[in-house]
């Protein structure tokens, strides 16, 4: 999946009514606690400063993955009106290349 693509998934997960403000908030820690100037390990001392700040990523990434691959983002009704009778589904893998 494409950068662009994900930034836009995280932005639509965050506007989702659907999603519990726990989870929004769960995925925004590591974000915040990047941002903001205060560790828990002052960046000060030399390595233990910055480990700190690569453990929360580290402790966190699995969680926020799976919450990001189980995440489906709500179909629009534009989408469901259109006929895809005739269209080509590149998703699945039962095509052969001769």
């Amino acid at each position: 999946m494409r950068f662009l693509q994900k930034i836009i998934r995280i932005i639509h997960f965050f506007r989702d009514e659907n999603v519990a403000w726990y989870k929004k908030l769960l995925f925004a820690i590591p974000l915040i606690y990047l941002i903001v100037p205060y560790d828990f390990i002052g960046d000060f001392f030399p390595v233990a400063g910055q480990l700190d700040d690569i453990a929360v990523f580290v402790v966190m990434w699995p969680f926020l993955k799976s919450m990001m691959d189980n995440y489906q983002e709500p179909t629009s009704k534009d989408e469901d009106n259109i006929d895809k009778s005739d269209s080509i589904n590149l998703n699945k893998d039962d095509y052969d290349i001769k």
